[in-house]
């Protein structure tokens, strides 16, 4: 695999390399692999990490999808191996507008022209969405797996103050069994959890902008237009509600949280099923062209524990689009 700094690396034609590339403010990490694309109409598939999440998660992801096609995974800004924005750029603000203009400063950089299969976990389906809002003509099909969208917050606060009282302390990788289900490594975890960690600053700015970024996405009215036309989609729900549940039992089991704060966190709880189900099938409004798939066995972080799951899901857009590229000739 290569590994540079310099600006040497063809992106469009070498197997697989892995770098820093500046967008002229600063460098964001990102890491191409797959066979060339074989026609300018070939889609590069683009992959959005949730909220402080990394390009280490999607290995698995990577390595199923790369013999057959070219795929990229990028850390934003200040996350993972990518540098934080400068601060003589004045206050950081960690939008999902400004995440999508990064990453395409950064496809801009690489050379890495349309078309796009987006597929993004969780936070990132936000990013996501706003990068289709700018990139529209360039995106030809979307994965969106176990992702927020613009009412996610009339489900829950992020942050929620008794989520972080109940569940302070707890190991929540532990008790959630995300530790012992991902295909990682032991080395590739602690790598991973080192990376995470040194991007602690960055999380919470994302996470204190998250009304604002799914109000400022909810404009854009993108459901109600069927944005994606007959472009195809995915939508993939998990059983996220578990994950939560056994942070819960965990953090009451430590004695944490007031009885105010746990009667709040168990009423979410209660709720979570109905809610999430309609968060997530509302989605299909994006496309006329869209399937759900429902995987009851893990929880929300599907990219670490079922990369299969989310493998197969990107084979079916890309095969939808061969398919319809082929009816066309």
């Amino acid at each position: 695999m290569a590994d540079s700094n310099t600006t040497s690396i063809n992106w469009n034609t070498i197997p697989t390399a892995t770098s820093n590339l500046s967008i002229g403010t600063h460098t964001l990490h990102l890491t191409i692999s797959g066979p060339p694309r074989p026609t300018p109409k070939t889609p590069l598939i683009l992959i959005f990490c949730g909220s402080g999440d990394i390009t280490l998660s999607w290995t698995r992801v990577q390595s199923l999808i790369s013999p057959h096609h070219r795929i990229l995974v990028y850390d934003r800004s200040g996350l993972g191996l990518s540098q934080p924005r400068p601060k003589s750029l004045g206050p950081i603000k960690h939008t999902a507008v400004t995440a999508a203009e990064d990453l395409i400063a950064l496809l801009k950089a690489a050379e890495l022209e349309g078309p796009y299969v987006i597929c993004a976990h969780s936070y990132g389906a936000i990013i996501a969405r706003e990068f289709l809002h700018l990139k529209d003509k360039d995106v030809v099909g979307m994965v969106l797996a176990e992702a927020s969208q613009e009412r996610q917050y009339t489900l829950f606060r992020v942050p929620d103050e008794n989520i972080m009282a109940i569940s302070k302390g707890v190991k929540e990788s532990w008790v959630t069994g995300l530790k012992e289900d991902s295909n990682l490594s032991r080395e590739e975890w602690r790598e991973r959890a080192i990376q995470i960690s040194n991007g602690k600053e960055a999380t919470w700015e994302e996470a204190m902008g998250f009304i604002e970024v799914c109000k400022t996405l909810e404009g854009k009215r993108q459901m109600e237009g069927c944005v994606l036309g007959d472009r195809p989609l995915s939508v993939v729900r998990c059983h996220g509600k578990r994950d939560f549940e056994r942070v819960f039992e965990a953090g009451v089991e430590m004695g944490n949280g007031t009885e105010q704060q746990r009667r709040e966190f168990k009423a979410l709880l209660d709720r979570w099923d109905e809610a999430d189900h309609d968060l997530k099938t509302e989605q299909l409004k994006l496309s006329r062209n869209s399937r759900y798939v429902h995987i009851s066995d893990c929880g929300h972080n599907v990219q670490l524990t079922r990369p299969d799951v989310v493998a197969k899901e990107i084979r079916w857009v890309m095969d939808s689009i061969e398919k319809k590229t082929a009816a066309l000739l």
